[in-house]
């Protein structure tokens, strides 16, 4: 007895040939999975979060090491005229350098001046704070104390107009929640100034304000390290090569013109 099985076309035995992947407009280079490129900012931003948990870590340390000086009266700055002072340079430099990491992925190569001159005062600032260290208590101002205490502030306002620029252009929960964030660390910024700079009725309570800010600037920062750097909204940020399209475009249309003109 035969077979009565029906053939089966030589076509529908062949494997399943793969999606082609889709090529950038520019070179004909084949652009890699969206998934995948999240994944290559991932080491880099764990250094940023080890960093940042050292230094929250170093902070943590100085409550228990100085205790003459009040967590709500007193000012975190206050430690570095401590005879632990070296433990809040320290962390101060271990922050500014763990934020690179977390925020420089943010910014590559697409963003315009706002955030890179916002996250450059927030690191940049963090570094000023040591080099110039605030006036001990009951001293006039100095110099060197008026450079502290705009630095400290320019430190603690650049983080969050910076994310709140950032964390609107992309998309997801992680940008989402920034935004809020960042929104209500420049409303806490708000009595904290006053009681630092103007000795408001909140004065007495300058150094409790400060550290509820700082704990809310540093979640923002690591929330911050969370925002995929490809999840931009589309059109909120310009196509890398665009401008070389543009002029190429523009330089097919005038020798088309002239060699029309020609005939």
């Amino acid at each position: 007895m035969t077979d009565a099985r029906p053939a089966v076309p030589p076509a529908a035995l062949r494997r399943p040939a793969s999606p082609a992947r889709p090529r950038s407009a520019i070179g004909g280079r084949p652009v890699p999975a969206a998934s995948a490129r999240p994944a290559r900012w991932r080491p880099v931003r764990l250094v940023g979060v080890a960093a940042t948990g050292l230094a929250l870590a170093m902070f943590a340390l100085l409550h228990v090491l100085v205790a003459q000086i009040s967590p709500v009266g007193d000012t975190i700055s206050d430690y570095a005229l401590a005879s632990y002072g070296w433990v809040f340079d320290t962390a101060a430099l271990v922050l500014a350098g763990g934020s690179v990491p977390l925020l420089g992925p943010l910014l590559h190569g697409r963003w315009p001046a706002v955030p890179i001159a916002c996250f450059g005062c927030w690191c940049l600032g963090l570094v000023v704070l040591t080099v110039f260290p605030r006036d001990p208590i009951g001293v006039a101002v100095s110099p060197t104390g008026e450079i502290h205490r705009w630095a400290a502030v320019a430190t603690l306002l650049g983080l969050p107009i910076g994310a709140l620029v950032t964390a609107v252009r992309h998309r997801g929960f992680a940008a989402r929640a920034a935004t809020t964030l960042a929104a209500a660390c420049l409303i806490a910024l708000v009595p904290f100034v006053t009681a630092y700079l103007a000795g408001s009725p909140l004065k007495p309570y300058v150094g409790l304000i400060e550290r509820i800010l700082a704990l809310g600037e540093v979640g923002l920062l690591l929330l911050l390290g969370t925002v995929s750097p490809d999840s931009v909204v589309a059109g909120s940020a310009p196509i890398p090569g665009a401008g070389a399209i543009r002029r190429r475009c523009r330089g097919d249309r005038l020798s088309g013109r002239r060699t029309g003109g020609r005939s």
